[in-house]
């Protein structure tokens, strides 16, 4: 479940960041900085495996294009201040890795960049470490992203964007609107993916967003929100990547739909003035989460110090600013700013509007809700 979700989203999160390179908006230093702190990085040099000495921290994420990246930012910047070199493997943590690792006693990895959903698969089988939440703080975590066997590290949000000048008099408020043919005219664009999409079509038909989760637990509730998408499909072009949907944008396909935060941040710059806007509310917000195998070589202390070391404000406010990936510590929304706050998933004022993704819900429901959904938008 969440091993998929891991992947696409730091897939996402490298593109968005070569985009704006591509672009001259962001210098290679820029690209390097932003990509290292996100843990978007690339094996180096050691086969996709790491022999971590005591004076060693090997972090494990789904690799990228900067070899040096966490070497020159977040690795050189943890030694000075701790004597501990940090090594990257970029070969990617899913789950069946870290429980083969953990299983065969051969355990290479101190740190994975992962996901709620594999956070709580592992922990529950003992295959990671508790969070020591007396060094890593709750207090620098968005609330309901400091699980028992991982912790957030940085969040997306699945966002409602429309075209104004396409729309004209007849602008989108809400999903209900999105959802309403008749009286917003237009192609929409969801995700081929079920993830992040029924919450706002459960929202559409008048669900309170405290109460999203509770009407999807019920196969009725789930079924009802597959309807919302079945009565237009005639108006949904689907999207598979983060690219695809912003193209979409980008190429006047679709006047509205829902889309990632992060492509959001890219076509509010490129998208010419009064033709991009985004609302955070009934928004859905998904953390990325930092767990730590069990018996990991430079011991537990070490890699939760390095989590610690990662939840700076200061460093979380410029991931933001570079790539739209927004912090999971409260403390650095003031530190964004105020030109960009509004487009912040994390600022108050958008969290205020917006659910958590609740990754119990897909670990129960996922496979049944996707074949339902996928038949109804896409057949």
């Amino acid at each position: 479940m969440s091993d998929n979700f891991d992947h696409e989203m730091s897939v996402e999160l490298a593109e968005v960041a070569a985009h704006r390179y591509r672009e001259g908006r962001l210098t290679r230093r820029g690209l390097l900085t932003a990509m290292a702190a996100l843990g978007v990085l690339p094996a180096v040099g050691f086969g996709g495996r790491a022999n971590a000495a005591a004076s060693e921290l090997v972090i494990v994420n789904w690799g990228g294009k900067a070899a040096d990246i966490i070497k020159e930012v977040l690795g050189e910047t943890y030694k000075a201040e701790t004597g501990v070199d940090v090594v990257i493997d970029g070969s990617g943590p899913s789950a069946g890795r870290i429980r083969a690792m953990v299983e065969s006693g051969a355990v290479v990895w101190d740190v994975c960049d992962s996901g709620p959903g594999s956070a709580i698969i592992l922990g529950e089988a003992g295959m990671t470490q508790p969070i020591d939440y007396s060094i890593v703080d709750r207090a620098k975590l968005m609330p309901g992203t400091d699980w028992e066997f991982g912790c957030g590290n940085y969040v997306y949000s699945y966002v409602l964007a429309t075209n104004p000048k396409l729309l004209g008099d007849a602008q989108p408020q809400n999903w209900a609107d999105v959802f309403n043919v008749k009286d917003f005219p237009g192609m929409r664009t969801f995700r081929k993916a079920v993830r992040g999409q029924l919450e706002c079509a459960t929202m559409a038909q008048g669900v309170a967003l405290e109460d999203v989760y509770d009407v999807l637990s019920t196969e009725d509730g789930i079924d009802a929100a597959i309807d919302q998408f079945r009565k237009i499909r005639d108006n949904v072009i689907v999207w598979g990547s983060g690219s695809e949907s912003q193209n979409l944008f980008l190429q006047e396909e679709v006047s509205m739909g829902n889309i990632w935060s992060t492509r959001a941040h890219l076509l509010k710059d490129e998208m010419d003035e009064g033709s991009f806007a985004v609302s955070f509310d009934g928004g859905v917000m998904s953390p990325g989460t930092w767990v730590v195998p069990k018996d990991n070589p430079a011991g537990s202390e070490e890699a939760m110090k390095f989590i610690a070391f990662a939840q700076a404000p200061e460093l979380q406010a410029k991931w933001f600013e570079l790539i739209g990936s927004a912090p999971i510590n409260p403390a650095a929304a003031s530190l964004v700013p105020e030109s960009m706050a509004k487009w912040n998933p994390t600022s108050p004022e958008n969290v205020a509007t917006q659910i958590l993704y609740n990754d119990e819900w897909y670990a129960k429901n996922q496979i049944a809700a996707e074949e339902k959904y996928v038949n109804a938008l896409i057949n």
